[in-house]
């Protein structure tokens, strides 16, 4: 689908600001540079646009990690950083791109509207939209709360960095695996602008653009744009005339105004718009007994289900819910910046609505085994606070404060008439309908002290209050869910078992049994109603050692902290509904950074080890029906392991950058509920030595780059990318492991030095490795897989003024 009216808009409105920037004053047109200084939120970040790209970094890296400008190698931080120009060149797209080229960061795209984000090997595999990520997500500065929220294309991008391990003295929510942050384009005091558009296989087309500069005395602006389009590629395996499925609709504006306060700050404006009207993914069924199930399905089914191993391009979907989203994400913030000499003040206040609306089929099957239409509200506004020093390099300190608000509807409408016929449920509709509300504040501070020109201490604590309530419960649509109920429950189950008969379910009522004894409608259908807080400290404690410009040593002990929340799914009993508890993590980690310039080799490394305490993780659920979702924690893990990563560069032409990680995790206490269960009797399996789900024990990538002039002010460079990921664990669910894979990219890339222009030839996944990047019981019967794309290649034109 494609809405070429909406693409001419967004080229229009940056035409016309193109025009308007050309008329400013012509002594800046004079002075243009795509380097020129930019004004906010970070002085000294580079604001070139990732349209044009050449595979390279200087050796002095800054980022803004810790609140302040600082090269990266002064840090004692284990991040991976990419600039905007690295992004494009080896196809990072989305936020789910990023675990290509990051060891250590897996991201499963679930094809149900909520990624997953695990950072060595610390996240939370659950699929519902109402939880938050163990990774924080950051754009600039301000944060994302939900990961549904972080989908869609990245744009204008200036960096992105990687943060590994707890950061909370300096974010405003609380996470435990790390940050991403992603870092957009500023305003700049010169005009500059760009734009690039790309064609691949698939018939899929994307096109970006960005204009800059000042709008009159003290006044700068940049407005961005971006538009994909195209590139459907899966085939339906039980209808060969079917439309390809997985076109793209994507369109994002983004503007930031800055003035300049005089001597003491700026204040920067920002408002940004994103509409996704794209296909979403089908999943492929397959036989479980391939990876030693015992079964083909998870349930028996009178319905044929067509596996499917060792084609990317292979699915199926019933076309009465083929996957398809209407979302849209808009927001704007305020970024006050003042200056009172020894101290700087840092205001941040931003709102966000995002709006989801989408037809999901995760079944892999062309009939009606699990399908729905999911229609989410999500709002959120923050404010933070902080004071920090300035002029004394010596000592430095921030304090701050957070507090948050979010509120979240969602209604899932929710269809499974074909399975419900075939298991013998008898049902085959179902609403999900509730609204959760989060409240919470913060404060931190974070310290650095040179006791020595060489001996630095960082010390930083937290402590963050949050509540959350939650209201809701799985209704009947049609009587067919309450026919099903009351032949289960009454007589055969209740009244045998000793539990309270509730009397039967009304058509179109409350359907969730409450089996609680000490719950006040213990014995009833009722809604979930229920409110949990959390109050917690965090703390950070490290020592820098630095015996010179280019080598740094570091070691650092600290602790994260993630609230608990409560359960989205469908539910049949009180017991499903319960909350899963806050997680705890206790970090140790020691590192060094090095510069090797003689020979032109950057090298960093670094050892850590994770003593993780409730680890949040889905699990069974006993109920009526069957055992189906929950959400519960780990009591006991572990996590240690070491990554090391670089650039080489051999000669002025040939250069290697390179990034490996070892990952080793294991369960050490964990009775999960095993698929033997059957209601009221639950069945335990001790899950302990067991690896962490979404933890690769390998992963790394290595980029080969070879440039060379031609003629006077012509470069041409080749390069690839060589991503390896090791199998990951299911954690006891073999349904949920994934394979090991490696993917190779490849580029050939004509440009101007100077970055004027450049042309690249492009080619992805170019072996045509079959992998899947997220797999699990795809709905009531089958087990399902939702494979990775297939080889792609095209051309993409760069240029900038």
């Amino acid at each position: 689908m494609t809405h070429s009216s909406d693409f001419g808009l967004v080229f229009r409105l940056l035409a016309g600001a193109s025009v308007a920037a050309v008329l400013a004053p012509s002594a800046a047109f004079a002075q243009a540079s795509p380097n020129g200084p930019p004004v906010q939120p970070a002085p000294g970040q580079d604001t070139r646009s990732a349209a044009v790209a050449p595979d390279a970094q200087s050796d002095d890296i800054v980022v803004t990690a810790q609140k302040r400008e600082q090269r990266a190698d002064d840090i004692g931080i284990t991040m991976n950083v990419f600039s905007g120009d690295m992004l494009a060149a080896r196809g990072v797209k989305t936020a789910a791109d990023l675990q290509l080229v990051t060891p250590g960061l897996v991201v499963k795209d679930t094809g149900l509207a909520v990624p997953i984000y695990t950072l060595r090997g610390v996240g939370f595999n659950n699929i519902y939209i109402n939880a938050s990520s163990t990774v924080g997500l950051y754009t600039d500065e301000v944060a994302i709360p939900y990961p549904t929220m972080s989908r869609g294309g990245l744009f204008d991008i200036d960096r992105v960095e990687v943060l590994k391990g707890p950061q909370g003295d300096l974010y405003g929510r609380n996470t435990t695996a790390g940050q991403i942050n992603f870092i957009t384009g500023s305003p700049t005091r010169t005009f500059s602008a760009g734009g690039s558009i790309e064609f691949g296989r698939f018939d899929a087309m994307r096109a970006d653009a960005y204009v800059s500069g000042p709008i009159s005395n003290g006044i700068q602006m940049r407005l961005a744009a971006t538009q994909s389009l195209g590139g459907a590629y899966q085939r339906s395996l039980s209808r060969h005339d079917a439309p390809l499925l997985g076109d793209k609709d994507e369109t994002g504006l983004r503007g930031k105004v800055n003035f300049d306060l005089g001597e003491i700050g700026t204040l920067l404006l920002e408002g940004h718009w994103v509409r996704d009207q794209s296909d979403g993914l089908a999943a492929t069924a397959y036989d479980g007994r391939i990876i030693g199930l015992p079964n083909a399905q998870a349930a028996r089914s009178r319905y044929p289900f067509i596996f499917s191993t060792g084609d990317n391009r292979a699915a199926d979907w019933d076309e009465r819910f083929r996957p398809a989203h209407n979302n849209r994400l808009a927001g704007a913030s305020a970024h006050l910046n003042l200056d009172f000499g020894s101290i700087a003040l840092t205001s941040i206040t931003a709102y966000d609505h995002y709006r989801r609306d989408e037809t999901l089929d995760n079944d892999g099957a062309a009939f009606n085994d699990s399908s729905g239409l999911t229609h989410s509200r999500i709002s959120s506004i923050s404010q933070e606070v902080r004071l920090a020093s300035t002029g004394n390099p010596g000592f430095s300190w921030i304090v701050g404060g957070y507090a948050s608000h979010d509120k979240l509807n969602e209604f899932l409408d929710y269809y499974f008439a074909d399975s419900g016929t075939a298991l013998s449920l008898g049902i085959d509709r179902l609403h999900t309908i509730y609204t959760q509300k989060t409240d919470s504040e913060a404060g931190f501070a974070h310290v650095e002290w040179k006791v020595t020109p060489k001996l630095q201490v960082i010390a930083g604590a937290r402590f963050t209050h949050e509540e959350r309530s939650f209201l809701g419960c799985t209704y009947d649509v049609n009587g067919s869910y309450a026919h099903a109920y009351n032949t289960i429950i009454t007589p055969r189950l209740i009244v045998p078992r000793g539990l309270p008969n509730p009397g039967p379910v009304a058509p179109g009522a409350c359907a969730v049994y409450d089996d609680v004894p000490t719950s006040p409608t213990y014995g009833t259908f009722a809604p979930y109603d229920d409110t949990i807080t959390a109050n917690k400290w965090m703390g950070k404690l490290g020592l820098n050692f630095k015996p010179n410009d280019d080598l740094l040593f570091y070691v650092t002990a600290s602790s994260g902290f993630k609230s608990g929340g409560f359960n989205g799914a469908n539910a049949n009993t009180r017991q499903q509904q319960q909350p899963y508890r806050p997680e705890r993590l206790n970090a140790l980690e020691a590192g060094v950074k090095s510069s090797f310039r003689e020979i032109g080799l950057q090298f960093d490394a670094a050892a850590f080890y994770y003593d993780y305490k409730d680890k949040q993780e889905t699990a069974r659920a006993v109920t009526f029906v069957g055992n189906i979702n929950a959400l519960t924690n780990i009591p006991k893990s572990r996590v240690f392991g070491a990554e090391v990563s670089g650039r080489w560069r051999f000669t002025d032409q040939l250069s290697l950058t390179f990034d490996g990680l070892y990952l080793n995790t294991k369960i050490l206490e964990w009775m999960q509920v095993s698929p033997a269960s059957a209601y009221p009797t639950v069945v335990y399996i001790n899950s302990k030595g067991l690896p962490l789900p979404n933890s690769p024990k390998w992963s790394f990538n290595l980029t080969p780059a070879y440039r060379f002039d031609v003629g006077s002010d012509l470069y041409l460079e080749a390069a690839g990318d060589v991503s390896y990921r090791d199998k990951t664990s299911g954690a006891g669910r073999p349904e949920q492991a994934l394979s090991a894979y490696t993917l190779v990219n490849a580029r050939l890339t004509l440009g101007k030095r100077g970055d004027a222009w450049n042309l690249s030839i492009w080619g992805k996944n170019i072996l045509n490795e079959y992998y899947w990047q997220y797999a699990n019981i795809g709905g009531n019967a089958p087990y399902t897989r939702i494979a990775g794309p297939p080889v792609t290649y095209g051309v993409r034109i760069g240029v900038r003024f």
